[in-house]
């Protein structure tokens, strides 16, 4: 089953009707959806459908609502800060509009579960991803990991010659960590 899977992955799949592009994901969340229903959507876009394409998926600035709200304002430096990381993350070039200091937030955004605690604090200071941080968001460091990404790590220890399942989680787990932290 896996191998089946692994040969209907070697070319590219056929991309649907709607590619879910940042600057979509933005527009249906501006437009009242739930932000990690559109984000999620992208990140299948990114690491699964259209990773053969990502520059594309990222190349469009985001379009502002006419009537801006600290709720929109914050998910756009959201989506700017989340390019800026993924495109580091993948070697990927980076627009240029994620730069723009609009999405640059004057109040800290803790992202965070307990975020008046000062320990949790503190923590999500340390670990937050620097183009986060820039952009006065804290949230956690591990928001972009993925069943795509394990997926890869697991076969390329496979083709290591690595047999055993505890070792081949391991070696996925130290990828992941390399990426994401521990």
């Amino acid at each position: 089953m896996a191998q089946d899977y692994a040969d209907r992955h070697k070319e590219p799949p056929a991309l649907p009707a709607t590619i879910d592009i940042m600057a979509y994901a933005y527009r249906r969340i501006c437009h009242g959806e739930d932000p990690w229903t559109a984000l999620g959507d992208f990140s299948n876009a990114w690491y699964g459908y259209a990773k053969h394409i990502r520059p594309d998926l990222v190349k469009e600035p985001l379009i502002k609502p006419e009537q801006e709200t600290e709720g929109t304002q914050r998910w756009g430096a959201f989506c700017a800060a989340s390019v800026e990381y993924l495109c580091d993350l993948h070697h990927q070039p980076c627009p240029e509009w994620v730069h723009d200091s609009s999405y640059i937030l004057d109040t800290p955004w803790w992202y965070t579960q307990r975020a008046d605690d000062p320990t949790i604090r503190e923590h999500t200071r340390r670990t937050t991803p620097p183009p986060f941080a820039s952009r006065n968001i804290f949230c956690s460091n591990r928001l972009y990991q993925n069943k795509y990404e394990m997926y890869e790590w697991i076969q390329e220890a496979i083709i290591k010659g690595i047999t055993d399942v505890h070792e081949i989680q391991r070696y996925a787990r130290q990828k992941e960590i390399s990426l994401y932290g521990a």
